[in-house]
């Protein structure tokens, strides 16, 4: 499920993807957002679903993002991610008690219903 998020005040496109091991966010939007990064001593390897297909994960960020009504402040890698500005992993959707309901095609964060997109747009949107 996708939703739009808000991330140092600026609205992101968020994937909410339970296959995923990681949060992390766009470099590209880290930029834009003015997200201060920091390197990390031991870069990590980002293996992805297909074969081939790597990443290093050389740089972390500290956010504050507005999701499910509240304002947290979560750890992210900052990778060279496609079409999302950010990827909230089983990480973030465990600590945040997120349901996801495909039936409703409703997110529940921190016990809060996001109500589900206008038909057709295929998106969830929060503030």
């Amino acid at each position: 499920m996708s939703a739009y998020i808000r991330i140092n005040g600026v609205l992101a496109h968020a994937l909410f993807d339970s296959g995923s091991t990681l949060d992390c966010i766009s470099l590209d939007f880290a930029r834009i957002a003015n997200i201060l990064r920091f390197e990390l001593r031991n870069p990590t390897s980002l293996q992805l679903g297909t074969v081939g297909s790597r990443s290093k994960v050389n740089y972390g960020t500290r956010l504050k993002l507005s999701v499910g009504g509240q304002t947290v402040d979560h750890y992210f890698d900052v990778v060279n991610i496609d079409h999302y500005n950010i990827v909230i992993g089983t990480p973030f959707l465990r600590a945040s008690r997120t349901i996801m309901n495909f039936k409703d095609n409703t997110l529940s964060v921190f016990r809060k219903i996001v109500p589900s997109p206008p038909k057709g747009e295929g998106q969830v949107h929060t503030n």
